[in-house]
């Protein structure tokens, strides 16, 4: 009986930990200061990169910041047809298996949160354009949630996606292309250009 509910609790921890976001932090790169109530957010895009839902946000912190993504719904998820998601480095020169996977790609993003209420707000809340990137080495990655486990294939390598958030990122090492899916990145550089 002991064994069994080990077992459970562990199959439990499992399940929770794969739909756990995925950790992301880095630094906000502005040649002005920010605006007070500023935050760093990440909001799941449409087919046309419109702000939707939103699944992170913190004010940075000494021109820091680290994001945790919720999980998304359902509703809130396109299927996976592979090609569908542009891919740094690869564009559109991908396959992704099997059939059946949904996806939502999330965007990082700033804005200042003018009525303090930790959620933008898109008529009254000013937004900033933060250009993400990665710093060592660099490099650049998209944010994709998927509701099961898939492979994505393309540029001679093969990728394994879990349930939940995974975070594709291409870096470019000794001027190669190198593909990954990590499950954290640690060195983002979010270049904030005013308007």
């Amino acid at each position: 009986m002991r064994r069994l509910l080990l077992t459970a609790v562990f199959v439990l921890v499992a399940v929770a930990f794969s739909q756990a976001g995925a950790p992301l932090s880095g630094i906000v790169q502005s040649e002005e200061a920010l605006a007070d109530n500023t935050r760093v957010a990440i909001h799941v895009v449409d087919a046309d990169n419109v702000w939707g839902l939103e699944v992170a946000s913190v004010e940075p912190v000494g021109g820091t910041f680290r994001v945790n993504p919720e999980s998304v719904p359902a509703s809130e998820m396109a299927q996976f047809r592979s090609g569908a998601v542009i891919l740094p480095g690869l564009q559109n020169e991908y396959r992704v298996t099997p059939d059946g996977v949904n996806v939502a790609v999330g965007r990082f993003n700033m804005y200042v949160d003018q009525n303090g209420n930790g959620v933008f707000d898109r008529v009254q809340d000013k937004w900033y354009i933060g250009v993400p990137r990665l710093e060592d080495p660099l490099g650049f990655f998209t944010l994709l949630y998927v509701d099961q486990a898939a492979t994505l294939t393309g540029a001679g390598v093969e990728l394994q996606l879990q349930q939940g958030w995974n975070v594709f990122t291409v870096r470019f090492p000794e001027d190669r292309a190198v593909y990954e899916i990590v499950t954290a990145v640690e060195d983002i550089v979010l270049d904030v250009i005013l308007p």
